[in-house]
């Protein structure tokens, strides 16, 4: 989206309208941002558009949103023409305005009560009217004692005098026979109100009440109840519209104003409610421990245990929104609901603190030879596992910790009780998924943000997944690949590892979108309500998602088979253009991986004595320009330090000294050539980084929405590191440039101007992504970065197809033996010698469960049929892309439109790294790149050599 010239510094001035930049849909008016293809553009021909969509309005016009608009009569003067978007809403709300006084007039009329009116049943003289039994229902004494004494109890009814009944509520005896019982008063609070009740307490008071479907303030002599159709209401409230207590009680307040609601309800209601949502959890608890074991997995999708050579694909992630603070006071009871997601703290902090001894005995027997997995080069924060170990003075619970599977449903969940986001957090997790996946067959996929840090810990004798660290792969989430080092990305990027599909592992981070509305009200709760608010949160969401998971596996499939076969088609032309099959995909991915050995570590042989040779020249040309006595004594130390090293390489190499390598020689210039190229190829990559980090900041940074003045400050601040980083990269860059150039062998590297840097589509990046590669056959950089990230994405939608077919069986293995587990039980309930209510209640409960269950096995079959129709009839339009786009559509769009206000914090960049060193050229990295998320995860930023 066209957003101002993000180039230019300053007030940034718009359009009054949004026109896609792409060069696909360039300078098309975008009247609806949120559709898909062209339904997000104007339409080129207006009087056509107008004319199709009012005759599918008259074929659908029961379905239609705007039916109201043309309900009302032409010769009433009112518009009900229907052009675009825009003239529909304006013929609406002129509508809407022109009837508004003759709906005012009504809704007037409506509260007038007729002090003349007859009683509608036996047409005596009227004394009240009821709000609740229906349309102008005047009932007289008589009558208003048979409707309102026995059956319709808490219908609110106005008197002819214009006075709300105040009349006193009798419940009826629930025990048979003539047994006389004190009669208790109590204050009910229902949905219509607030009443007084008189009932008769036949086995206790409390119990009187909740067999009435009221609950009680309190355990012990209740002075006010909450009927349990409030409650349920407010439940819903609370997890779909995460609604507080505070403010639902207000909104009670407001509506019954006229009831004299003097009694300050909060604080009972919250009380009341907690438990009340305690009990209903317990009884799902009940009903789901009946059909399931404690070794099933909570996907049903996924493998479960018991299979064998099966991938489990797990995400981990922390959240540090739902934090507690340490002035909401402690706790003063134990959970009232299970911990079925959120691990017991206890059991966890033991687990930790056995982990410390065993790695403290693993100390006197470190295998000096185990292989240790290089760290990425970006440093983030929840990698700091010194600064996870800080306390706040504020806050007593930071955050959570949390898995899902691959479709994002959760699994585990670990509360941080005023720790940061340690290893020991995924290992954990890991190990007691490692406990419940008894088969040594099966492996896991982890997706995490810092995956590479984690690897490098798990390889280390101390950590306790050590044992069995082959049964684990490792992949770094699609989002927050983009923030690691090009190594990094060769690893662990998801689209280059197998067996994945299209995971992303973003899971968490849309899970966290909904948990996290929460956290302006569990800040303040205890820590056992906080938790349990927060596991009844996961219970629904885990709920609603399992229902729904067939119907979103369908979703993925389509999308797989469009991105196969977008990807086929791509290649293909790619095959007839450059001759690129792939074999020599292959071996580009190949060189790709060759090319992350080129750091000095990494170095052997012929290449690192040219290092040495290299760096002992330097230091004597510094020696050389010498001003000072302390400068010159230390340049000398270096330059002995590297004779000593170029000396052990010639005894490696058997290179006598007398034959050693200089400036003149065809070998040094041809070391010297691979060197200048290599490195003008990282940093161009780094700025490449920096770039779409700069674009994607300052997009945010003048947006059209407002992001708060804390938010710009701190924007502004990271825009001013990032500029600074690009300008120290840009420096080595023509370092390196003009070297080459003095040697006469460099090719089109074109000079680095801040301005083209931070332009995506300037001359600067053009050059370098078609320039040709001499070890690629001569094609085109951006020709061999399509052709990987399409092959890639060719091979994982293929794997996401199988994996949703799979899926799916599965799924519909589970409700099939959900629905029979259910009907068996049904059966041994009604065959049960003692029929007792509880039996009969069991009944009833089980009977939803088992008409839901019979909904879903529907809903599976549907989509086991859907994929089978869609495999047979394909009809995807595979739309032609072009080869040498630059960048890709979708990424530009999410470039210019990224939502930064989610965690900007959570994959900081450290302070004061340790500098890096390529090959001879020392970069001073104070900070490296934050966190980005530029696309949709369908690319990938390849090096190439």
């Amino acid at each position: 989206m066209n957003k101002g010239n993000l180039n230019k510094k300053g007030k940034i001035s718009y359009r009054p309208y949004l026109v896609s930049s792409n060069k696909k849909n360039a300078k098309k008016v975008v009247i609806n941002r949120y559709a898909k293809g062209s339904n997000k553009y104007r339409a080129k021909n207006l009087s056509e558009n107008i004319y199709k969509s009012t005759e599918i309005v008259d074929e659908d016009r029961n379905n239609d949103e705007w039916i109201d608009i043309d309900i009302i009569k032409e010769d009433e003067n009112y518009s009900s023409a229907k052009n675009t978007y825009k003239n529909a809403q304006k013929n609406l709300s002129e509508n809407w305005r022109k009837i508004s006084p003759k709906l005012f007039d009504i809704m007037i009329e409506n509260n007038a009560i007729n002090k003349d009116s007859k009683c509608f049943k036996c047409n005596s003289p009227a004394i009240c009217y009821c709000l609740d039994c229906g349309l102008n229902t005047y009932l007289c004494l008589e009558c208003n004692t048979l409707y309102h004494k026995d059956i319709n109890l808490f219908h609110r009814k106005v008197f002819i005098s214009n006075i709300f009944d105040k009349e006193e509520i009798k419940l009826p005896q629930l025990c048979t026979g003539f047994c006389e019982h004190e009669i208790k008063e109590i204050s009910i609070i229902n949905l219509k109100g607030i009443f007084k009740a008189k009932f008769p307490t036949c086995e206790g008071l409390v119990e009187t009440l909740i067999r009435h479907k009221l609950f009680p303030s309190t355990p012990i002599n209740p002075q006010v109840a909450f009927s349990f159709e409030l409650f349920d209401i407010y439940q819903e409230l609370l997890l779909e519209a995460h609604v507080s207590y505070l403010s639902f009680c207000r909104v009670l307040e407001s509506l019954f104003s006229d009831q004299d609601i003097t009694r300050n309800i909060y604080y009972l209601f919250k009380s009341a409610f907690h438990q009340y949502l305690g009990l209903k959890t317990m009884i799902e608890n009940t009903i789901n421990k009946l059909f399931s074991s404690k070794s099933q997995f909570n996907c049903p999708a996924c493998p479960q245990p018991e299979e064998k050579n099966s991938k489990i694909i797990i995400a981990l992630d922390a959240n540090f929104q739902l934090k507690r603070m340490k002035s909401a006071g402690s706790n003063i009871g134990e959970r009232i609901i299970e911990e079925s997601f959120i691990l017991n703290q206890n059991k966890y902090d033991e687990w930790v603190q056995n982990s410390i001894n065993l790695s403290s005995l693993n100390t006197l027997n470190i295998n000096n030879n185990n292989a240790q997995i290089n760290v990425c080069d970006s440093h983030f924060k929840a990698a700091n596992q010194t600064k996870a170990n800080l306390k706040s003075n504020y806050l007593d619970d930071t955050g959570i910790f949390g898995s899902t599977c691959r479709h994002g449903i959760p699994l585990k969940f670990i509360n941080l009780k005023g720790i940061g986001e340690r290893f020991s957090l995924a290992e954990y997790i890991l190990s007691d998924l490692h406990n419940m996946f008894y088969e040594d067959s099966s492996t896991f996929i982890v997706l995490y943000d810092i995956a590479c840090n984690l690897h490098s810990h798990v390889e280390k004798s101390e950590s306790r997944l050590f044992p069995f660290k082959s049964r684990f792969n490792w992949c770094v989430s699609i989002f927050h690949a983009y923030a690691h080092s090009m190594k990094c990305q060769l690893n662990y990027h998801p689209r280059a590892c197998n067996s994945i599909g299209l995971t992303d592992g973003e899971s968490l981070e849309r899970l966290w979108s909904y948990l996290g509305r929460f956290s302006s009200t569990t800040r303040y709760m205890r820590p056992h309500h906080r938790l349990d608010i927060l596991e009844k949160g996961i219970q629904h969401i885990s709920r609603k998602m399992i229902s729904n998971l067939a119907c979103n596996l369908v979703k993925r499939f389509k999308n797989a088979y469009k991105i196969m076969n977008v990807s086929v088609k791509i290649l293909k032309e790619m095959e007839q253009m450059h001759g690129i099959d792939e074999s020599k995909i292959l071996y580009y991915i190949q060189c790709q991986y060759e090319s992350n050995f080129v750091f000095r570590q990494h170095l052997i042989g012929k290449e690192l004595y040219f290092l040495n040779l290299m760096e002992l020249h330097r230091y004597e040309i510094e020696i050389s320009k010498a001003n000072s006595e302390r400068q010159l004594e230390s340049l000398k130390r270096s330059r002995s330090l590297y004779i000593k090293k170029v000396e052990k390489c010639e005894s490696d190499l058997d290179i006598p000294e007398s034959k050693r390598w200089n400036p003149f020689n065809p070998i040094y210039s041809k070391y010297f050539h691979d060197y200048c190229e290599r490195n003008l190829d990282l940093i161009s990559d780094k700025l490449r980084k920096f770039r779409n980090e700069y674009i994607f900041k300052n997009s945010q940074l003048y947006n059209q929405d407002h992001i708060g003045h804390k938010l710009t400050l701190k924007i502004k601040s990271s825009i001013k590191d990032i500029s600074k980083q690009i300008e120290i990269n840009i420096s080595y860059y023509e370092y390196f440039r003009l070297l080459a150039q003095e040697n006469s062998f460099c090719k089109d590297y074109p000079k680095a101007i801040f301005n083209e840097i931070v332009n995506h589509t300037s001359d600067f990046w053009q050059i370098l992504d078609i320039s040709i590669n001499d070890k690629m056959d001569n094609i085109p950089r951006i020709v061999i970065f399509n052709s990987i990230k399409n092959f890639n994405n060719l091979q994982r939608s293929k794997e996401e197809i199988s994996l949703i077919v799979q899926e799916l069986k599965r799924l519909y293995d589970f409700w099939m033996n959900y629905k029979i587990k259910i009907e068996n039980k049904l059966q041994q309930l009604q065959q049960f010698n003692e029929k007792t209510t509880k039996n009969y209640g069991m009944i009833c409960i089980l009977m939803k469960y088992y008409k839901n269950v019979s909904k879903n096995l529907e809903n599976c079959q549907i989509a086991l049929n859907k994929i089978e129709n869609y495999k047979v009839n394909n009809t995807v339009q595979v739309v032609d892309v072009p080869i040498y786009d630059l960048i890709n559509e979708i990424e530009e769009d999410n470039l210019l439109k990224g939502d930064l206000a989610e965690n900007l914090t959570e994959l900081e960049i450290c302070d004061n790294e340790e500098c890096i060193e390529y090959e001879g050229e020392i970069v001073d990295k104070s900070k490296d790149c934050e966190e980005e998320i530029i696309t949709e995860g369908e690319s990938m930023d390849y090096k190439i050599v």
